[in-house]
């Protein structure tokens, strides 16, 4: 199954955020994404190209699409990971 999204993110915060994810989880990195392993099968991550979400002639933020491809993961262990990953990823506002 894959999964696309796009996150207000950039490359460098993908990968820096990566790090706080639980320990035995990232098998490799690459330049576009990475490899994780969860429960019994594996998770790969491809990052497509940054981009930028205007808000206003003056609001910029970035944008990046993320496909998330699950191998050997039942519906329910992808959906464990994905609330996981979110939380982690998540950004705090106002």
């Amino acid at each position: 199954m894959e999964l696309r999204k796009e996150m207000g993110l950039t490359h460098a915060d993908f990968f820096r955020m990566l790090a706080q994810l639980p320990g035995g989880w990232l098998q490799e990195t690459r330049a576009d994404g990475a490899s994780l392993k969860f429960a019994d099968g594996r998770i790969e991550i491809r990052l497509g190209p940054e981009q930028r979400r205007h808000l206003s002639t003056l609001v910029q933020i970035p944008a990046t699409e993320v496909l998330f491809r699950y191998e050997n993961l039942s519906e329910a262990e992808q959906e464990n990971f994905q609330a996981r990953f979110d939380l982690t990823y998540q950004r705090g506002g106002g």
